[in-house]
């Protein structure tokens, strides 16, 4: 075998090792509930409520300008609103896991320790932090359908006024796997 061909054997080698290395990186970095900006979550309603604002929307938007501003501000404090409760909820439930985790540790200095207390520690720290993921998971999947029914009810909003039947709406908010 020659060097040039074992040049291109670990070229290959490498492109494909790359090839399936980048999707679960990308997988990594997907935001969490509450992570994305108004802008990022509803892309195409905030452009609209974006030229409302400068004045710069089409024509047939111009006589319902004041009504489209009603509906952006609504949307707009109604993210807020859900963002701000789901990113409280999760610091404060992953502090509690995290303390409650420190409690097993402090109590089980060795992972195979089969002492009384540690057991009974970690059977009933166990029991908290599932309880606890169970809110986070909760909070989490409240913020998603406050912010989906939100997207929903904006466009509905937009898609009643005469002429705006046709109005692309922004995608329906992806749930985080949690």
């Amino acid at each position: 075998m020659t060097l040039r061909r074992r040049l291109l054997g670990a070229v290959a080698v490498s492109a494909c090792a790359i090839s399936l290395a980048v999707p679960a990186l990308a997988g990594a970095a997907t935001p969490k509930a509450g992570e994305k900006t108004f802008q990022q979550t509803y892309p195409l309603a905030s452009k609209l409520c974006a030229s409302v604002v400068a004045g710069t929307e089409g024509k047939h938007l111009k006589r319902f300008a004041t009504q489209i501003l009603v509906d952006c501000t609504t949307l707009q404090t109604a993210f807020t609103a859900a963002q701000s409760t789901v990113l409280a909820a999760r610091t404060t439930l992953t502090a509690q896991i995290t303390a409650d985790r420190a409690v097993v540790t402090t109590a089980c200095p060795t992972p195979k320790d089969a002492a009384v207390l540690c057991l009974q520690t970690r059977s009933q720290e166990n029991k908290a932090i599932a309880a606890l993921r169970a809110q986070r998971l909760l909070a989490v999947r409240h913020y998603y359908k406050t912010v989906e029914a939100n997207r929903a009810a904006f466009w509905h909003a937009i898609r009643a006024l005469p002429g705006e039947g046709h109005a692309h709406a922004d995608q329906p908010i992806p749930v985080e796997k949690v």
